[in-house]
């Protein structure tokens, strides 16, 4: 079906009594019994002439409740009562078993009607019936809650089950159905490294041909940058015979970490190593030559000559110093600070803390507008981000987002700011907080794979990448349609990402 007929057909259902609809909607969940209690109406039937063909073929193969609710709202004969049942639902005359119900039938709509919309037939199925069941579910659940017959509390307990199981299934089939899919990059070149820290491994996706190489390097690395001159791919982490944790344990011990140089086009060439101190977490790279790299173990910044491959300056932050990127100018370099709440700011001629901002709890990593006027900070255990007027070094705004925001990167045009929410060990988060930089809310929110957690775009702007550390896979959302287009396999626990362009 054209994507046309199915917006008339949403467009027609969308005006349906909730009541009428939920009927349509949900009796093919209840247990045959059920259904043998009450046989339901000849189809009725609707004019037809000049409909189109596929209008026609979608409106015959309609439930004949749909049918008919929709028959008796285009003759005006239930509209009004409609109107005043969701009035009395919403105003708080209702019972609360009432208003439970009909909060689920409208939670259940809008994802209804939006997953129909994908463009291929069999995904527009499954990713309907998904908040279908989903609503399904909600509703059992009320009855369980409120009811007291016994029959009722059994067949939603059997619904529940039954809804589960279908859901994982189906969710399952899209996962599988996305990474077997070829994802189209259209113009889109160059390579995303991710940076495999379980796996002491970067992996390479050319978009190009969409294939996956991962190769084994001398750390577990924690992030991955590339430098401006495209010469080196950059990884830090600590040595693969060292202990390096969960992904973000950095601090204590004395095993001293290493700054790698690999060479990206070939990253089974032996690399250069640099030992750069006590457990880096994150590195940057700017046009002098120059790499800088945190270190969680000192309090300090390590600044790398690469020509040299040596430490040739060491800079002193706050608590803890994590993610960390360069202004659009190269003139300063700011830093989160986990355990202070502080974010470094270091100038990057004198090498020397020029500022320490008091941002929030948990800073993890900062990302620039491309104007350099604001900073995005990541405050990871208050599911927040700050943000700072780079003028005047102070926090303006600070927005609410996903469970335990870890990267953030903004599009090149500077409209939007992609947000990584990870969640816990113990229960990995599967979204990223699309933050409009101009209204300074979060605009959407998209669901990628578990524990999101590092962000890459495209030089072009096209797309963003994130990593999911739960899921050994980095996702792929197309910027225009704001929608996670597939996920790629990569290796154990991918944390740093990096776009860099064909050229």
């Amino acid at each position: 079906m054209k994507r046309t007929a199915i917006a008339l057909s949403l467009g027609l259902a969308a005006g349906l009594p909730t009541v009428a609809l939920a009927q349509a909607g949900h009796d093919t969940n209840h247990p045959a019994q059920a259904q043998e209690q009450a046989a339901p109406p000849a189809a009725p039937t609707m004019p037809m002439p000049g409909m189109p063909d596929q209008m026609r073929t979608m409106m015959q193969a309609m439930p004949a409740e749909c049918l008919s609710a929709m028959q008796q709202m285009m003759q005006g004969g239930m509209m009004h009562g409609a109107v005043d049942a969701s009035k009395a639902a919403g105003d708080g005359n209702a019972p609360e078993f009432t208003r439970a119900y009909v909060d689920a039938m409208d939670a259940m709509h809008g994802p209804m009607m939006e997953g129909v919309m994908a463009d291929d037939p069999d995904t527009a199925f499954v990713r309907g019936m998904i908040p279908h069941h989903q609503g399904a579910i909600d509703m059992a659940r009320i009855v369980q809650q409120h009811g007291d017959d016994p029959q009722t509390r059994a067949w939603a307990e059997q619904i529940i089950a039954a809804q589960e199981r279908e859901i994982a299934e189906m969710e399952a089939w899209l996962k599988e159905k996305a990474q077997s899919e070829a994802i189209d990059f259209g113009r889109t070149g160059g390579t995303v490294w991710s940076a495999d820290e379980g796996g002491s491994s970067i992996s390479a996706l050319d978009l190009g041909t969409g294939t996956v190489t991962t190769t084994p390097i001398p750390v577990a690395p924690h992030n991955v940058d590339l430098t401006p001159d495209g010469r080196f791919l950059l990884a830090v982490g600590t040595p693969t015979s060292g202990d390096h944790g969960d992904g973000h344990d950095h601090a204590g011990g004395d095993t001293a970490g290493l700054l790698v140089m690999l060479d990206p086009q070939d990253l089974s060439k032996p690399a250069a190593t640099v030992e750069v101190g006590a457990h880096p977490a994150h590195v940057v790279a700017d046009r002098q030559g120059r790499a800088f790299v945190s270190l969680s173990g000192s309090d300090e910044v390590a600044v790398v000559d690469l020509a040299q491959g040596a430490v040739t300056a060491r800079v002193e932050t706050g608590a803890y110093p994590h993610g960390l990127r360069l202004s659009p100018d190269g003139a300063e370099l700011y830093v989160a600070n986990v355990e202070d709440g502080t974010v470094s700011v270091i100038d990057t001629a004198s090498l020397t803390e020029a500022a320490r901002i008091p941002v929030g709890t948990a800073p993890v990593q900062v990302g620039f507008t491309p104007d350099g006027g604001k900073v995005y900070v990541s405050l990871r255990d208050e599911n927040r981000v700050a943000v700072i007027d780079t003028a005047t070094r102070e926090v303006t705004d600070r927005i609410e987002v996903g469970p335990n925001p870890i990267q953030m990167i903004a599009t090149p045009d500077g409209r939007q700011v992609y947000v990584a929410n990870q969640g816990t060990e113990a229960a990995p988060n599967d979204t990223v907080s699309v933050i409009d930089t101009a209204t300074g809310e979060v605009a959407r929110t998209l669901k990628t794979a578990s524990g999101a957690h590092g962000v890459s775009v495209s030089a072009d702007g096209a797309f963003v990448f994130v990593t999911n550390i739960a899921d050994d896979s980095v996702s792929v959302i197309d910027v225009a349609r704001q929608e996670v287009v597939g996920s790629v396999p990569v290796g154990d626990r991918p944390n740093g990402i990096v776009h860099g362009s064909s050229n």
